[in-house]
């Protein structure tokens, strides 16, 4: 298979079934485009390995510990022999042959700086999900707290972590929701990949914030449509279950202290266990309390 134009890389947590629809998906939709795919199982268990190890032209990898969502997806980029890498999550399912529409986009001349795109995510019932998000900022966090309410274009715009497209033509964005990232395989190499201090969430961020310091930007297009199944992301005033948010709250405040610096996450964390703690009062709710306790330990 010399000359892959597109590597394919799929992570698998417990997920067999729906990997499974994800590469049918692939395999019915990519065409002009020569291609692989790469399966890596973080330490599923159960039927995971019988159902996926042994498809027929996936190149599969099982992990014997969950690694996280960025370092399994790093191990995929060292075996990708295309010259782009298509993340993908597992509940995903194309709807139209994306990874073309990509590789001729990128490999136009003036797009040479264009370093990610990413289609617009909807679910099962075309509804829009989140495709795309601003990078977290201080400001982003005192909006969050209840000016969201009143503001929310301006939020959506200009400081909202997870958007849903209303655009209708290309568009730049600060960074391609992790769902469907198809990114320079040679830029990612030169970057040095997704951090893997990030086990869960904001690890497509933090890339993307190290593309557009080394001068790439990140393209939304909204004429690829790309179904996310479980597409529900994070908003302001969500809740999330508590294993899920330990993580979210800690990757969130690594991404601060790592992009920001110690003082700003500092007060990113006083600011967001303060709202914590208002919220476990006004609602008497104790999943608040308990965040409230998540946040303070990150």
């Amino acid at each position: 298979m010399a000359g892959i134009s597109v590597s394919y890389i799929i992570v698998n947590f417990r997920t067999p079934d729906l990997v499974l629809a994800c590469i049918g998906s692939i395999q019915n939709h990519t065409k002009q485009q020569s291609y692989e795919i790469i399966v890596i199982d973080n330490a599923s268990g159960g039927d995971s390995v019988d159902k996926l190890g042994e498809i027929p032209d996936v190149i599969f990898i099982a992990n014997g510990d969950n690694l996280g969502f960025g370092a399994a997806n790093n191990q995929g980029a060292k075996l990708a022999r295309g010259r782009y890498l298509f993340f993908l999550n597992s509940d995903t399912l194309l709807l139209g042959n994306a990874a073309n529409t990509f590789v001729h986009f990128m490999d136009h001349p003036d797009n040479a700086l264009v370093g990610c795109c990413g289609g617009d995510l909807v679910n099962e019932s075309m509804e829009k999900q989140a495709s795309y998000g601003n990078f977290p900022s201080l400001k982003g966090i005192i909006f969050e707290m209840g000016l969201h309410r009143f503001f929310p274009r301006k939020f959506e715009k200009q400081f909202s972590i997870a958007v849903k497209n209303t655009y209708s033509e290309p568009q730049p964005v600060d960074y391609i929701s992790g769902a469907d990232m198809f990114v320079r395989k040679e830029l990612f190499e030169k970057i040095g990949g997704f951090d893997t201090d990030f086990f869960l969430y904001f690890e497509e961020t933090e890339l993307s914030y190290r593309m557009k310091k080394a001068g790439y930007r990140s393209i939304l297009f909204p004429a690829v449509q790309i179904i996310h199944l479980e597409g529900a992301s994070h908003q302001p005033g969500d809740s999330m279950p508590l294993a899920k948010a330990a993580y979210f709250e800690s990757s969130r405040l690594k991404f601060f202290r790592k992009t920001k610096g110690n003082a700003t996450a500092t007060l990113v964390k006083m600011l967001l266990a303060f709202q914590a703690l208002v919220r476990a009062c006004l609602h008497r709710n104790r999943y608040y309390l308990k965040l409230f306790r998540i946040i303070v330990k990150s």
